[in-house]
C-alpha cells in the first residue's frame, strides 16, 4: 500500500506512520484550497478532504490522506478543530474529525488577523511549533502532542477503510 500525504508537515506525516506502519508512507505538498487559516469545521475538513483528493491524483493505485487543523466558532468560544480524509485508489472518500479544546481569549483574539501557528510561535517563541507538539500540546501541557492528535483521526480513517474492505 503507497500513502501519499498531503503536507510535509512532520506531526501530520508521523502521525500517518505510526498508524499505516507496513505502508509507504510519502509526503508532497499539495494545495488545501482553503484559507491559510481554516476558520470553521466546514472549511477545516473540505482541506483535509481536497488535500487527500490531489495526493492521490499524483500517482495511480496510490491512497491519498489529507489532514489539516483549523479553529472553529461555538457561541463565544474559538476552540481548536482538526479534520482528515483518506481517499483510496477507487475514489472512496472517507472522513474523520478529532479533538478540540478552547483556546484562551488572549489567542483567539488574535486569529481575526493572523493564522494560528505564527500566534503561538510569538506566544511560545518556539519556531517549529507546527511540526512538533502545536497549540494542543501548550495548552494541554503536553498531554497530547499535535503528532498525537493527529493520529487520533488517522486511526479513524484506518478503521473506517478496514471495516469499508471486511464488509463490501
Amino acid at each position: 500500500m503507497k500513502i501519499i500525504v498531503g503536507s510535509h508537515n512532520q506531526a501530520k506525516l508521523h502521525a500517518v506512520q505510526q498508524t499505516f506502519t507496513d505502508a509507504i508512507v510519502l509526503a508532497r505538498d499539495v494545495e488545501s484550497e482553503v484559507a491559510a487559516q481554516p476558520k470553521s469545521d466546514d472549511e477545516t475538513m473540505h482541506g483535509a478532504i481536497n488535500r487527500a483528493r490531489s495526493s492521490r491524483n499524483l500517482e495511480n493505485n496510490s491512497y491519498g490522506i489529507g489532514l489539516e487543523g483549523g479553529v472553529m466558532q461555538l457561541g463565544e468560544q474559538v476552540y481548536l478543530c482538526n479534520w482528515g480524509a483518506l481517499v483510496t485508489p477507487e475514489e472512496q472518500l472517507f472522513v474523520a474529525s478529532g479533538a478540540r479544546i478552547p483556546l484562551p481569549d488572549e489567542v483567539a483574539q488574535q486569529l481575526a488577523k493572523r493564522e494560528l501557528g505564527d500566534v503561538m510561535r510569538e506566544w511560545t517563541q518556539i519556531n517549529d511549533i507546527r511540526h512538533h507538539q502545536g497549540a494542543i500540546g501548550i495548552f494541554t501541557d503536553t498531554y497530547i502532542s499535535r503528532q498525537t492528535m493527529f493520529a487520533h483521526v488517522v486511526e479513524l480513517l484506518a478503521g473506517q477503510l478496514s471495516y469499508f474492505r471486511k464488509h463490501s
